[in-house]
């Protein structure tokens, strides 16, 4: 006896598009000593603005114009020098977009220091159910030909090719959430093609007396906060990771892309000084293999803390495998007991 499957295909789109990254925040300095004692002098012999960046993820952050001088003087803080007379500023990334931004109204000034945070948008996963099979997928005329691709939100343009069917030439738009398009492919000389987008929602969170669960799961791994403590000006999280896919080598970054940080309630920026991944220790990014269903312990010690602190506003954790290549987990409002 025959049967008929439904033959679904399936993408999910991970790393064929370039990363992007958003300002928030281009102001002045009212002083800044590093800038005024490092002074350079432009082409025309006149004392060059100095822009101050920071930012979280490119390496190796530069500027499109003619920059004097350009220096790095700590983990994604540069300052670079240039003409008082540009009217515009372009970072420019490795594996990211350049963003092009207006400097602020008025215009640079002579000898003067200004303030540029940059911050990286976090990629999603779109999901493409199409009925039949198609012959050709391709998102802003690039074939999609891999089973896990992550793309940033925005728009772009969606085209689906099978021979006898009525192609799909479309713009989709990408939102922050991971998103599911559902499309059934009309023959042709049909009206229409029935086409389903569906994003998920998030539900409204219900107030409980119930602790918190801090649990995520990406990529068949999933990540849980079992403890938050301080201990004088040093904050320890204990989490336990499992791997529920295949086994497969996890990275906790520490030192490159997307890495590991948290911010306290003061809107402080730490790094862990420190890395603990089942039997290994490490300062910076580690790796081990994770086993299929056996969960394994990791801990972030992070110090020079404020006592003061009373939890963590949010805590990025930084991954890396190489079916997914470099994100962040993100949780949020996590207590400290202090001890």
């Amino acid at each position: 006896m025959k049967r008929t499957f439904l033959i679904i295909f399936l993408i999910v789109i991970v790393g064929l598009f370039a990363k992007q990254f958003q300002l928030t925040e281009f102001r002045s300095l009212p002083a800044d000593f590093h800038a005024e004692r490092n002074s350079v002098l432009d082409m025309d012999m006149e004392y060059c603005a100095a822009v101050k960046v920071e930012c979280d993820v490119p390496t190796d952050l530069n500027l499109k114009q003619k920059v004097y001088k350009r220096e790095n003087i700590a983990s994604g803080v540069y300052y670079f020098f240039v003409s008082a007379r540009e009217q515009q500023i372009t970072f420019e990334a490795p594996d990211y977009e350049p963003l092009t931004v207006d400097v602020p109204e008025g215009g640079l000034e002579k000898g003067v220091t200004y303030y540029a945070r940059l911050e990286s948008i976090d990629d999603v996963i779109i999901t493409l159910n199409i009925y039949p099979s198609p012959d050709r997928v391709s998102i802003n005329e690039k074939l999609i030909s891999k089973s896990k691709v992550m793309i940033a939100p925005g728009s772009y343009r969606l085209q689906i090719e099978k021979a006898g069917f009525e192609p799909i030439d479309e713009e989709i738009s990408v939102g922050k959430n991971n998103t599911y398009f559902n499309y059934t492919l009309a023959k042709i000389g049909q009206e229409k093609v029935v086409v389903v987008e569906k994003e998920p929602i998030e539900e409204p969170v219900m107030e409980t007396d119930e602790p918190a669960e801090f649990k995520l799961e990406r990529f068949d791994v999933v990540y849980e906060i079992t403890s938050c403590e301080m201990y004088e000006k040093q904050i320890v999280i204990e989490l336990m990771i499992e791997n529920i896919g295949d086994d497969r080598e996890v990275t906790i970054l520490g030192w490159r892309g997307f890495r590991t940080r948290m911010f306290d309630d003061a809107g402080n920026e730490f790094f862990p000084a420190k890395f603990n991944f089942a039997n290994k220790t490490n300062n910076g990014d580690i790796t081990i293999m994770m086993v299929n269903g056996v969960p394994t312990k990791a801990s972030l010690i992070f110090r020079d803390i404020n006592n003061s602190a009373e939890k963590i506003v949010k805590l990025d954790l930084g991954i890396w495998m190489q079916e997914s290549d470099s994100f962040r987990m993100t949780f949020r409002d996590i207590p400290m007991e202090k001890k």
